[in-house]
């Protein structure tokens, strides 16, 4: 196993741990399906990113597109996978998703922050002056981490928005980025988070606001 494998792997393992400790929403008779979708749902998405953000080396070396250990996982693409399955499942099962998501969210920039190591082994993620851009978001998401171990509310809304906050701005200094226009792919997606982070943040107020004014 490379050690860009292992890290993936522990990082697998402390999600999976941390979802069996702290799930009160996915019956429990569903956890194992529910935990192996979401992994397998957020690999594929991370891949088919990876591939997109460098096509021009994989459209030359297809069989590569198959080798995981050798790097390529786009996290944006394994969000965006995982949290599509995980809408499919709450919507399929009739349970409300952002307590799900909430659930899921204090995890998920230590798995972020943990993996982006596999980046430094892989020699990956740097800007075009030598800098270790998986570095900086390594601890940024190590301190988004610590942050909301301690918040009591609005989890999903705080990553989106502070996950999309960083990638926006060490968009500018990555050199593996797809230039759109005047952006890159990575900082249209993390505008997309940051609004959409805004938006769960309203709509769980307002909720709250609401049963505050019916009580």
């Amino acid at each position: 196993m490379s050690l860009y494998g292992l890290i993936l792997g522990i990082c697998f393992t402390i999600g999976i741990t941390y979802f069996y400790r702290h799930n009160k929403n996915v019956p429990k008779k569903q956890e194992d399906f529910f935990i192996f979708s979401t992994l397998v749902s957020g690999i594929i998405g991370a891949r088919v990113y990876g591939v997109i953000a460098d096509w021009s080396y994989f459209s030359q070396n297809p069989i590569q597109i198959l080798n995981l250990r050798g790097g390529g996982l786009g996290i944006f693409g394994g969000l965006i996978g995982a949290i599509t399955f995980i809408l499919f499942f709450c919507f399929k099962n009739k349970i409300n998703l952002l307590p799900v998501l909430n659930a899921l969210a204090p995890i998920i920039p230590l798995c972020q922050s943990l993996g982006r190591w596999g980046n430094f082994f892989n020699h990956e993620i740097y800007s075009a002056t030598g800098q270790p851009v998986w570095f900086y978001e390594s601890i940024l998401m190590f301190l988004i981490f610590l942050f909301l171990k301690k918040a009591k509310n609005h989890q999903t809304g705080i990553y989106l928005i502070s996950y999309g906050i960083i990638r926006f701005i060490l968009e500018f200094i990555r050199t593996d980025t797809i230039g759109i226009f005047y952006l890159t792919l990575g900082q249209i997606l993390g505008f997309l988070f940051i609004l959409i982070g805004l938006f769960i943040t309203k709509y769980e107020n307002t909720r709250h606001q609401s049963r505050i004014n019916h009580d």
